[in-house]
């Protein structure tokens, strides 16, 4: 039996999200971390995740004029602001629940530090997890396209959202 708490149901197509993460959907090590995170999340942290190579990337790469396919960042979007690395890497700490939210303190480190220790493990990602890891696409937190609703809860420009 798993420990992590189960996802409550929301509507469909992210209407309930208030940040959105984008990462490496085919790396094994990024699937587990985000596993890891959404198990630890704050009951009231609706994060919604979706991969870089995807058609939620490319509209937000159009946007913000960034080739998410080719990062190998994570990015979150938050306040209508996106965010990668070690800084996404902080804010995403904002959500955990529990003793993990201490994890935001890396907010106080200097970005060079930070950035270099996410670096290593990024450069690293691959062989940190020789395991496989499932999928995340049919994960209820999953999205393939941009609704008004978590464009507003976002901060995102509603010209982004896809249409009803």
């Amino acid at each position: 039996m798993s420990s992590a708490p189960p996802i409550i149901a929301e509507s469909t197509g992210g209407e309930a999200g208030d940040g959105l993460l984008l990462f490496d959907a085919d790396c094994p090590f990024c699937r587990r971390s985000v596993r890891w995170l959404l198990a630890r999340e704050r009951p009231d942290s609706r994060l919604r995740i979706a991969g870089l190579k995807g058609a939620v990337s490319r509209r937000l790469g159009e946007h913000f004029r960034i080739d998410f396919a080719r990062s190998d960042s994570i990015w979150v979007f938050v306040n209508g602001a996106p965010s990668r690395n070690s800084d996404a890497a902080w804010r995403l700490a904002t959500r955990l629940r529990g003793g993990w939210r201490q994890l935001e303190w890396l907010r106080w480190i200097p970005r060079p530090l930070r950035d270099g220790g996410y670096r290593f493990i990024g450069d690293h990602r691959h062989r940190l997890s020789s395991l496989g890891a499932p999928r995340l696409e049919d994960h209820p937190r999953w999205v393939d396209r941009l609704p008004a609703g978590l464009c507003r809860r976002c901060g995102l420009p509603a010209e982004l959202a896809d249409a009803p």
